[in-house]
């Protein structure tokens, strides 16, 4: 399995646990070190779904891999630029040449 993940719809309260266990599962069979989480497809993220996001990543970290958020919509890149205060994330830069949300 490559190590690209289709994130869509809605990531909260409610499918933040399924999100979770697809993640884990996409870190486990990933080819690749790098998993890029494809966010183009997501209408909707809240707390719940960003720390999904956390953990993944840190269960990613500790299996040797990394994760990067790729192509946020306008609403979960701010979700992530006012809660990411720590820098856990990554994510990848706009396409428009912009500066990272947040790069590691």
């Amino acid at each position: 399995m490559l190590g690209t993940y289709a994130a869509s719809g809605e990531i909260d309260i409610a499918t933040a646990p399924d999100f979770a266990v697809d993640l884990r599962e996409c870190i486990e069979r990933a080819d690749e070190v790098l998993i890029g989480i494809d966010c183009s497809g997501v209408t909707f993220v809240d707390s719940a779904g960003y720390h999904a996001l956390v953990d993944a990543t840190a269960y990613a970290a500790l299996r040797g891999r990394s994760l990067e958020i790729r192509n946020p919509p306008p609403s979960v890149a701010r979700l992530i630029r006012l809660c990411d205060v720590g820098g856990e994330l990554r994510v990848e830069p706009s396409p428009e040449g912009a500066a990272p949300l947040v790069l590691r």
